[in-house]
């Protein structure tokens, strides 16, 4: 039976799902209530339905919601699929077809629910009726969804041209905020100060993980967090390598979300004909140098083929690789005592030389107090070194002169560029303004280089050391220990030699670098 015999007179009505999508809601004070369009829709519904004689079971809705994007899910579609097929409804009404489908997939998904049916079916629009049983009726079907799915392209292609100019112009992303910013250009200060002291202990060796834990359990959010959730790894790590910390400008594509989903995106700067990164007209949270150390901290950790990634979220022991067995040689690894011991109650945990690891097997220790020694000997040097020498709060005068000057050649370069872009300058004179500004730049950096080397940055950097050792986390004590100690090397005590549970140190020796 056709979907013509449908409307002829003496016809019983039967139910049909009515369909209703709007791709945009509208934006905050724009004059749109984000609903009207598909308010609309439902009405041309209902009239339909009165002139085809059926029943609207339900009127099923997306709003805000692509037909076109390959990756976008539609609720409410499935469900009325689900419900077509098995026998809920009997057709479909809609105002367009292209509110139905913009992808030739999914009017295929419909096709082929209507050819398997064996009751009266309908599929009608406000323009015009598709039977989908015959191959005239799919045939008009497909013919329109494809013209639907190329004014799509065409309109996607022309949005992405203005988002890239935009991007080139250094103007701000729009759409939903940035994590660290209150809107578009101005910064919040609760996120950016996250951000800031994120940044500080992943510099000094915290772990990612450490930091997604912390902010997890002060209930962080992300702007894309689901309700009731709290921010994510995936997202810790995004937020922290976005250029826009820094002010640098990043475009990436729709289509390449849509294809590969979240992506890095310090792979997709938007750069200038001279390689230089474009400014962005926001506030900044880090300084360029700040968020580039941060990048190259971050991406020394990746994984580089095989082993434990350097910045692993599986927990460490404090001297885990770094304690050694005087006999063999080999790293030691650790293990708990058994529930319920006197040694599982005083120290819970020892290193000892595994066998599994090429090791001899003849070594174990108690572990707490092996790390209690090898910090208090690492933090004896530390204040050694933190003598007589500046607070790190006091900045080298010469130091902070040199980085002013880095930034006044960054702003020299930034005018030259413009007035070259608004033909006040000759392109000799301009080629000769930023070699001079490039050479300049060069010394200075050299200058910074060896100023912040100084013994006396040095001296201030283990002063911060022993101020903050005790806030510091396992993976940030193992970051510094590994900068200052090759391997801390344990003998065997012999027999006898550990009864009483009597530390010995002079079994332990420190191989500084």
């Amino acid at each position: 039976m056709t979907a013509a015999t449908l409307t002829g007179e003496g016809t019983d009505m039967f139910d049909v799902g009515g369909y209703a999508r709007i791709s945009d809601i509208g934006q905050i004070g724009d004059g749109r209530d984000g609903r009207e369009g598909v308010i609309r829709q439902r009405a041309d519904v209902y009239d339909l339905a009165k002139l085809k004689r059926v029943n609207v079971h339900r009127v099923y809705e997306d709003n805000d919601t692509s037909a076109y994007k390959r990756k976008a899910r539609r609720k409410d579609f499935e469900e009325m699929i689900t419900d077509l097929a098995s026998g809920v409804i009997s057709g479909i009404l809609a105002y367009n077809i292209d509110r139905i489908a913009r992808q030739p997939r999914d009017l295929e998904r419909l096709i082929d629910v209507y050819e398997q049916a064996r009751r009266p079916m309908i599929f009608a629009t406000t323009a015009g009726e598709y039977d989908l049983t015959t191959p005239d009726g799919r045939f008009q079907a497909r013919i329109y969804v494809t013209i639907a799915n190329k004014f799509s392209a065409d309109a996607a292609r022309r949005v992405s041209r203005q988002k890239l100019a935009e991007a080139t112009d250094g103007k701000p992303h729009r759409g939903q905020r940035a994590f660290g910013w209150k809107d578009a250009e101005h910064v919040d200060e609760r996120e950016a100060a996250l951000l800031k002291k994120a940044r500080k202990d992943v510099m000094l060796g915290k772990n990612l993980s450490t930091v997604h834990e912390e902010w997890a359990a002060l209930g962080v959010r992300s702007p894309q967090t689901p309700e009731g959730k709290t921010i994510g790894y995936s997202s810790v790590r995004y937020v922290l390598r976005n250029p826009r910390l820094c002010g640098y400008r990043a475009y990436i594509p729709q289509e390449v979300r849509e294809r590969s989903g979240r992506v890095d995106p310090v792979e997709y700067l938007v750069e200038r004909t001279d390689g230089t990164p474009v400014i962005g007209q926001w506030e900044t949270i880090f300084e360029p140098e700040e968020w580039q150390e941060l990048i190259d901290e971050l991406d020394s950790r990746k994984n580089p083929g095989k082993g434990r990634k350097k910045g692993s979220t599986v927990t460490k022991r404090l001297m885990t690789g770094i304690a050694r067995c005087a006999k063999c040689g080999t790293g030691l690894s650790s293990g708990m005592y058994t529930r319920g011991t006197t040694s599982y109650e005083k120290h819970g945990y020892y290193y000892y030389c595994r066998k599994a690891d090429g090791g001899c097997g003849g070594l174990s220790r108690s572990g707490p107090p092996v790390e209690d020694y090898v910090e208090k000997i690492l933090l004896g040097n530390f204040k050694k070194q933190a003598r007589n020498v500046q607070p790190a709060e006091e900045e080298d005068p010469e130091l902070t002169k040199a980085k002013k000057t880095l930034k006044q050649i960054e702003a020299d370069k930034a005018e030259a560029r413009q007035l070259r872009a608004d033909d006040l300058l000759s392109f000799a004179e301009f080629a000769r303004e930023i070699r001079r500004l490039e050479e300049k730049e060069q010394a200075t950096k050299e200058k910074v280089s060896t100023l912040t080397a100084t013994p006396a940055r040095a001296g201030s950097a283990a002063a911060r050391i022993v101020r903050e050792w005790d806030k510091y986390t396992t993976d940030m004590k193992r970051n510094e220990i590994t900068k200052s100690i090759e391997a801390v090397v344990i003998s065997p005590a012999g027999k006898g030699g550990a009864q009483n549970g009597v530390f010995r140190p002079e079994l332990i020796e420190i191989v500084w670098k």
